[in-house]
């Protein structure tokens, strides 16, 4: 299963290679985990979420549009990414004469991946758990050190491992998985992750 099984789709098409030659030339140096290969992981995830449910086509697209384009807000600005990645996807849609209700649906998508936000439908959850299936992946600390460096730069505040643990424990607490998909298949994985968190955190 690929996202690019999704290519014969033209705007979905365009958009891949749109967002990706925006995120290369102009994604800020200090973005170590908001990058190209964080997106590809979201939408890839919401494809095979979107599967799984077996979205409608159409509702499909919508999903992998607001996954190309959620975070290439931080082009324009660091703060408020996700307002600015609806000025970005407004503006792609625009020229592909979609309806306004296309794009009203692709924009909540993306504002759905705000942290706290309450996802109303299923593909607002669906790509809420896409954003955060590192959570609950084997490679977890590998994403989190490059979150870690990011928020490092982003805040000119060098962070102990220490602070930084109790903050992903913090938000490991508060974060849940809204799918029955992503809480059968990444749920146990994230539990263990918490623990060894937790253990790190003890240990220091």
């Amino acid at each position: 299963m690929s996202i690019f099984e999704f290519d014969n789709n033209p705007i979905v098409f365009e958009a891949r290679f749109y967002v990706t030659g925006l995120l290369n030339k102009y994604l800020p140096a200090i973005c170590k985990f908001h990058n190209i290969h964080h997106t590809l992981n979201v939408v890839q995830f919401c494809y095979e979420l979107g599967d799984h449910y077996c979205l409608p086509k159409t509702d499909m697209e919508k999903l992998l549009m607001a996954a190309w384009f959620h975070d290439t807000g931080y082009c324009l600005s660091i703060d408020d990414h996700e307002n600015e990645s609806v000025t970005v996807a407004s503006t792609f849609l625009e020229s592909h004469n979609v309806t306004d209700d296309y794009t009203f649906s692709v924009n909540n998508l993306i504002l759905a991946t705000k942290r706290l936000a309450e996802p109303s439908t299923l593909a607002e959850q669906i790509i809420c758990d896409a954003d955060t299936q590192h959570l609950g992946a084997e490679d977890y600390f590998k994403w989190s050190a490059l979150l870690k460096e990011e928020f490092e730069l982003k805040n000119c505040q060098e962070l102990s491992d220490k602070e930084w643990k109790h903050m992903n424990i913090c938000f490991f607490n508060s974060h849940r998985y809204f799918t029955e998909y992503a809480q059968r298949w990444w749920g146990e994985q994230k539990l263990e992750n918490l623990k060894q968190l937790k253990g790190q955190d003890d240990n220091r």
